[in-house]
């Protein structure tokens, strides 16, 4: 506790401790990206170097409004992509849909073809029911 206490005075309070670690932190992260990117030991080393001095230079508000804003077109294209997609699912979801451009006109043709069709329909089930009402008729007097 001792030794942390005196580096945090050092570094000038707990605002400069706070400075140095979101500068460390975020000269790590801009390390791992810059290894990511296929970059050298070397160059990321540099790289992250120069993102710490940053951070501790500008103080952590500061440098991360910064990196907010040179990130701001990118997340506004990513942002842009997804609602394009988001949007083209949902329009293709919408084409999916049964009879959702279908217009029915009712003429007096068309009534009397579904009446028709509804008496065979019915014809059927009547003729299916005599059917199974005769079959047990048939069991039953064995």
């Amino acid at each position: 506790m001792g030794l942390m206490a005196s580096m945090i005075r050092k570094s000038g309070g707990l605002g400069g401790a706070l400075r140095w670690g979101t500068g460390i932190y975020f000269a790590q992260d801009t390390y791992n990206e810059s290894r990511e990117q296929g970059k050298g030991v070397l160059a990321s080393t540099a790289d992250a170097g120069m993102d710490a001095a940053m951070g501790a230079l500008m103080g952590p508000f500061a440098y991360m409004g910064m990196q907010a804003l040179a990130a701001a077109p990118q997340t506004a294209a990513n942002l842009m992509r997804s609602y394009g997609q988001w949007n083209r699912h949902l329009s293709q979801m919408a084409k999916q849909q049964a009879f959702q451009n279908a217009s029915f006109s009712d003429t007096e043709q068309t009534y009397t073809m579904r009446q028709a069709g509804m008496a065979i329909a019915q014809r059927s089930r009547y003729n299916t029911q005599q059917a199974m009402l005769g079959n047990e008729a048939k069991y039953m007097l064995k």
